[in-house]
This record gives structure tokens, C-alpha cells and sequence, in this order.
């Protein structure tokens, strides 16, 4: 995969409170094949995963934080692709 093609979700989160979920979140996106990157704050409330579109796609992103016991603030989703400074 070439780093340009990767695309990245800064997302809102709700539920989490910690740094355990963020831990959580962070562990679970990363067993998603596709995810290169997945980072969560929980003082912001923001998950930002950088991953593969041909490996996966935003929806098994998403349903993958639900599956993990949090909720999303679907009007708060951004998707940028890699291609800056390519």
C-alpha cells in the first residue's frame, strides 16, 4: 500500500472516560486488518484511525468501536485521504 492512498477518520466518541478505554478502542481498531494507526483521547472524546481503504472501510470502523461498547456522535466525522504532501 502506498502511504498516500491511506485515509483517516477523526471521530467523536461517547463513553469514554479513561485511559483504559482508551486503550480499549485503541486495541480493538488495531486488530481490524487495514488499520495502520488508531489513537483515542478520552478527554476530547476524539478517535482518529488512519487505515487502508482496500483493507477495510469506514464502516468496519465504526462498527467495530460499537462492538467494543461505545457510541458514536455521528455528526461529528471527518475523512481525509493521505494525500497531502504526496
Amino acid at each position: 500500500m502506498r502511504d498516500n492512498t491511506a485515509q483517516t477518520l477523526t471521530l467523536q466518541v461517547r463513553g469514554m472516560s479513561c485511559a483504559g478505554c482508551e486503550q480499549r478502542i485503541g486495541a480493538a481498531l488495531r486488530r481490524l486488518g487495514g488499520v495502520l494507526e488508531a489513537t483515542a483521547d478520552h478527554t476530547s472524546g476524539q478517535v482518529r484511525v488512519r487505515f487502508d481503504p482496500t483493507g477495510t472501510d469506514r464502516g468496519a470502523v465504526l462498527d467495530r468501536i460499537v462492538l467494543a461498547g461505545y457510541t458514536l456522535d455521528d455528526t461529528d466525522t471527518d475523512t481525509d485521504t493521505g494525500e497531502a504532501g504526496a
